[in-house]
């Protein structure tokens, strides 16, 4: 049995020995440099103020093909506002000033919409090309905006812009410093390589087997090595010399981490649903109400915003509660107020909070949410991964199941059932040493994880060294 370990662990070693130096070397740099991503907060920094000139029209035939608002939004656009609804039902948007749905976004428009990213001080942006995708817009979440219009934009970041050819919203921002760091952090450490990502399903499968492997070399290499100690006589620490006793050393002492890093990567990918969530449709449902508002009711609702005064919204997200219509209205600094189907102002207040309460807590004793202005250890903000604040917060008795809701608009932003809350602690906490606050703070954090990341990194470079070493041994032979 020692022997065909053994056997396993050389060559897996073999099989797998680079791949696990590239992860180590990949985190390294994934620490500073997070893969590229336009954020919401980001995009609306770039819109125009909202103009409700000729506002807001909406064709009698959309009116009867489409009676439900869903999520919609409203935007300008190439100087013109117009309506998203939920993509689910058609990602085009609605110019509110003929109430006909946009088909297809010109080169104009994208153009505009580069422009604003780009400002006076560089000039117009320069068209590359209409793509279906590359390295930096392969996700599937943008499939419903392709094609995309690839810009780029004459600064001295050499920013890049996408521009979907579908809503004519811009989905994606790189720069030259982001590209060269993601391909020595994210996109080889997520074996995010195009050819390969772009096929979504072969890509989760060579992901979850590559950890797989990764697992079974970390364990068995565990087992051996604590075995050979055992055997040792008194005051000896192994049977090996040079790099194999390096290898053996660097193993007995980070072999434990090597494998909690390989698992809780493969447990990112939530491999045949082991940490599934249930999700919170059930609950957002419940505090849209029903019946949902219709297209023909939020249309009519705009109105008020049309014949209002000028506001500073860049933004105007349709927010339905408790069956009424309601309004969240963004500025460019990110300032997000509520208003009612009239266009006033309208808070949150203590009879939304108890229907929220009501409906989050189901048959159970209705719990009072707490205002949350802090945050704590399973809603934190990691570095750049920031959340918003404050929130409202609901532990269910029993369950354990947190609900945490924005106090703005009142829908939820998190729900963390029992799956959810362990996979924070088996995927987060232990990828990341993310237990703490004061263990995710900096420079301690760094210092703590480039120690254990070069600890790592000599048990797999000494391992792959050896495995291929012993190959090309036996192929000379």
């Amino acid at each position: 049995m020692m022997r065909l370990l053994l056997l396993a662990h050389r060559y897996l070693g073999i099989a797998v020995g680079l791949l696990m130096v590239m992860w180590c070397l990949s985190g390294v740099v994934m620490m500073y440099h997070s893969y590229p991503a336009l954020g919401e907060s980001a995009r609306l920094k770039h819109l125009a103020p909202l103009e409700w000139r000729e506002c807001c029209k909406i064709s009698e035939a959309l009116l009867t093909k489409t009676t439900r608002a869903g999520h919609a939004a409203i935007e300008m656009l190439a100087g013109r506002p117009v309506l998203y609804l939920d993509t689910n039902v058609d990602p085009r948007p609605i110019d509110l000033r003929t109430g006909s749905f946009i088909d297809g976004i010109s080169v104009e428009q994208a153009a505009t919409v580069a422009g604003s990213f780009a400002g006076h001080a560089h000039g117009a942006p320069r068209l590359l090309g209409l793509i279906d995708g590359d390295q930096w817009t392969v996700a599937g979440d943008l499939n419903a905006d392709r094609p995309l219009f690839q810009y780029a934009i004459d600064d001295e970041a050499r920013t890049e812009l996408y521009v979907s050819s579908v809503t004519g919203k811009a989905v994606q921002i790189t720069t030259a410093r982001d590209r060269f760091w993601n391909w020595l952090g994210a996109i080889p450490h997520w074996l995010y390589f195009n050819e390969l990502r772009r096929h979504a399903g072969l890509w989760s499968q060579v992901v979850i087997y590559a950890s797989l492997l990764g697992c079974f070399l970390a364990g068995i290499g565990i087992y051996l090595g604590w075995r050979q100690l055992a055997a040792q006589p008194a005051g000896r620490w192994s049977p090996y010399q040079g790099l194999n006793l390096w290898h053996h050393v660097a193993g007995l002492t980070f072999g434990i981490l090597t494998l909690s890093w390989v698992l809780s990567g493969l447990l990112s990918m939530n491999p045949w649903g082991w940490l599934e969530s249930g999700g919170a449709q059930s609950e957002n449902a419940g505090l849209r109400g029903a019946p949902e508002p219709s297209l023909a009711r939020m249309g009519a609702a705009l109105q008020a915003f049309a014949n209002g005064a000028a506001s500073d919204a860049v933004s105007l997200q349709v927010a339905p509660f408790n069956g009424e219509i309601y309004f969240i209205a963004a500025t460019a600094e990110g300032e997000r107020r509520r208003f009612d189907a009239a266009a006033a102002a309208a808070p949150l207040g203590s009879d939304d909070l108890k229907f929220l309460a009501h409906v989050l807590t189901g048959a159970g004793a209705p719990t009072a949410p707490q205002l949350m202005s802090y945050e704590d250890n399973l809603y934190f903000s990691h570095h750049r991964d920031v959340v918003a604040l404050p929130v409202y917060r609901m532990i269910l008795p029993g369950s354990g199941t947190r609900y945490y809701v924005d106090p703005v608009a009142g829908m939820l932003v998190a729900k963390l059932d029992a799956n959810a809350r362990a996979y924070r602690w088996l995927h987060e906490g232990l990828h990341r040493l993310d237990f703490t606050a004061s263990l995710r703070s900096r420079p301690q954090w760094d210092v703590l994880m480039l120690v254990l990341l070069c600890g790592v990194t000599v048990v797999c470079v000494t391992g792959a060294y050896l495995g291929f070493r012993r190959l090309t041994r036996s192929t000379r032979l």
